[in-house]
């Protein structure tokens, strides 16, 4: 290895050396620990060690010299679990740990847990930020909008009080007691309205959601979840009991376990790649196809009467709904269901169905940018609301997709989206006067500039009023396409029909090649969650991404879509007209 390599090392001296002085607050003892990483890694180089991330690779050089220095002044370290990189420590061959080392180690895990969960939230998020996951200070600085000699403070308190407790004799706490998670439950089925089983998605339930996380890979005993959590067993009991009357959990003998699917960021991540891949590398002539059935449609005389932005709503609800059910139905054809019908298994908490759930990191955050994050493609299913026999039709209903392309029923709020269907529809026929009726909020400033900005509604203006001659005068005009009963029926049951058939048939073993990466769920719950839910990540992120590749490609012929501007993807449908008898 040349010398060339060796003095690429020595440009992060500097960070090194801040580094090592967070750890030690000694000069000399800091530049003790930068020149022996630097030895290592330069044997290492001798050696034709690789190291594709120098900065990395010396940071765990130096954590792990730093934990041996502690171990021999203390006799048990002060951080050590998670530190060190998945590398190979230069001058350490393989398989040359001893057993006595492997206790420590395993010792080192323990201790770090317990004094970790007994710090307060200020310097247990510094210390698992800077410690565990090789955060520098001036990074947790940015992030948590404080100054850096602040979070230097605290990481030297938080060290003072882990050298302080190493001795004490403590329970043994899991990662949900240090660094807890979010979840959030779903169901595939359905609930009756205000179930209370779905509060535990509530931020403030984080009890709730990382008991359900930790008994998630194996059944345990409520005693292995209070030493897990460092929680009391009195305390704990009742959840679980709560937990097991939502048929979130079940018991076996002395031991409970969560009793539904639980997916994790990573997995989510892995399979929204493999999405993109898959969306990418068919784009062209899928989107040839599919231009095919949106030319229809842009063809029909209801398409023809209406705005351009409900044009545009109506294409993008169309382009994402084809594609959509064309994956559903090759997950059908290839998945097999159990043999009753998945949305009637009762529930006696109030719900039926399956849950499943979705766990982070209470830090994260969505990336908004497809090329490096995911949440930009994420799909839920098409969700509709009707309002039932109202006005003098017998429903009226509405189907909307929640994408980051056009955000819509996560943006209703402070309106249930019931709410939001009737204001929508009294905009449709012009009766503002109703809205108040309805709910008054709508005309909350905030809440008409939300609805504006994600081009539900967008104001015009209207003829002069006489003797306001230097007043201007809106109105909120919809921008949400609504199709009466006939137009709607052909649409769905002819032009959707016929477009998903095309695109099934055409792409058969295209779309079968996103179903190659179920989740795959401990050993206890193998005859509990249907294959379908396991599959459930499988082609999330697939018909978002073809839909961009189509909008910067130009070969999606949607305008606003093209210009990158959000685009609802909804519509209102309108039943049938009644007798005045029928509507009474």
């Amino acid at each position: 290895m040349n010398s060339n390599n060796e003095m690429h090392l020595f440009d992060h001296g500097e960070y090194l050396l801040k580094l090592a002085l967070c750890k030690t607050n000694n000069f000399e003892q800091a530049e003790d620990l930068v020149s022996e990483t630097l030895i290592s890694a330069i044997v290492a180089l001798k050696n034709d060690t690789k190291i594709e991330n120098p900065k990395t690779y010396l940071s765990g050089i130096l954590n792990h010299k730093f934990n041996d220095f502690l171990r021999s002044k203390y006799s048990k370290p002060v951080i050590s679990y998670g530190v060190i990189p998945d590398f190979e420590i230069a001058g350490k061959e393989e398989g040359q740990e001893t057993v006595l080392e492997k206790i420590i180690r395993k010792e080192d895990e323990e201790n770090v847990r317990r004094i970790i969960a007994q710090l307060s939230k200020n310097y247990r998020e510094v210390l698992v930020r800077h410690f565990i996951h090789g955060q520098d200070v001036q990074s947790i600085a940015d992030e948590l909008d404080v100054n850096a000699n602040t979070i230097k403070s605290r990481l030297n308190t938080a060290r003072m009080n882990v050298k302080a407790k190493l001795e004490n004799e403590m329970e043994k706490y899991e990662k949900q007691s240090y660094e807890p998670e979010q979840l959030e439950i779903w169901v595939y089925g359905g609930f009756e309205q205000n179930c209370s089983a779905f509060y535990t998605s509530d931020w403030t339930r984080r009890i709730q959601q990382n008991i359900l996380i930790m008994a998630y890979k194996k059944p345990l005993t409520i005693t292995e979840i209070s030493q897990g959590l460092g929680i009391s067993a009195a305390y704990i009991e009742p959840i679980v009991e709560e937990l097991i009357s939502y048929d979130f959990m079940e018991r076996k003998g002395d031991k409970v376990f969560t009793s539904f699917i639980i997916f994790t960021q990573e997995e989510k991540d892995k399979a929204y790649d493999h999405d993109k891949v898959i969306a990418e590398k068919y784009a062209q002539k899928m989107w040839v196809v599919l231009e095919s059935h949106l030319k229809k449609i842009r063809q029909k005389e209801y398409y023809k009467k209406l705005n351009e932005r409900q044009k545009a709503a109506l294409l993008q609800f169309s382009a994402i709904f084809m594609v959509h059910e064309a994956v559903r139905e090759i997950k059908s054809q290839k998945i097999s269901e159990p043999n009753d019908d998945l949305f009637s298994v009762q529930r006696k908490s109030g719900w039926h169905g399956y849950a499943y759930g979705f766990s982070s990191s209470l830090d994260y955050k969505p990336d908004w940018d497809y090329v490096t994050g995911h949440s930009l493609c994420k799909l839920n299913g098409c969700h509709s609301v009707s309002t039932g026999i109202y006005k003098n039709l017998e429903e009226v209903r509405f189907y909307a997709y929640d994408v980051a392309a056009g955000l819509t029923w996560s943006q209703w709020r402070p309106l249930n989206d019931l709410q939001f269907l009737k204001i929508m529809y009294a905009l449709y026929l012009e009766e503002e006067a109703d809205i108040p009726l309805i709910d008054p909020e709508f005309f909350d400033p905030e809440v008409i500039s939300r609805y504006e900005k994600y081009n539900y509604i967008e104001k015009k203006h209207t003829p002069d009023v006489p003797n306001m001659e230097n007043v201007e005068h809106f109105i909120e005009v919809l921008n949400i396409p609504v199709l009466n009963e006939e137009d709607s029926d052909e649409l769905f049951k002819e032009v959707y029909h016929e477009g998903i058939l095309d695109f099934t048939n055409q792409f058969h073993s295209e779309l079968e090649e996103i179903l190659v990466n179920p989740v795959d769920v401990p050993k206890h719950l193998k005859d509990k969650v249907p294959e379908t839910l396991k599959y459930q990540l499988c082609g999330d992120a697939f018909v978002m991404s073809l839909v961009y590749q189509g909008a910067w490609n130009h070969w999606y012929k949607n305008d606003f879509v093209n210009k990158n501007e959000s685009v609802p993807a909804m519509i209102i449908c309108l039943g049938k007209e009644l007798d005045k008898d029928e509507s009474d």
